[in-house]
């Protein structure tokens, strides 16, 4: 029984430290996939790293700046 939870524990623990990163829609922040908050923006659900990017997706929404913001993303040098 110890092998098999000393298995199943170090599986758990390989996949936390291998898990697949993605970049956060707003600032580009690489996160793990499963940590990612996600916000609906511009049709599309949209991964965000933190409470604070997927408050500024949401308040660009609200406010109809989305040709704007896509606009200022595009022009926006790719870092990486």
């Amino acid at each position: 029984m110890a092998f098999a939870f000393s298995s199943f524990l170090d599986s758990v623990l390989f996949s936390f430290k291998t898990g697949e990163k993605i970049d956060c829609f707003h600032c580009g922040e690489k996160m793990r996939k499963s940590n990612a908050l996600t916000v609906q923006f511009n049709g599309y659900t949209q991964p965000v790293c933190c409470h604070g990017c997927l408050a500024i997706l949401s308040t660009v929404e609200q406010n109809n700046l989305v040709n704007e913001y896509m606009k200022n993303k595009a022009s926006q040098p790719v870092i990486g």
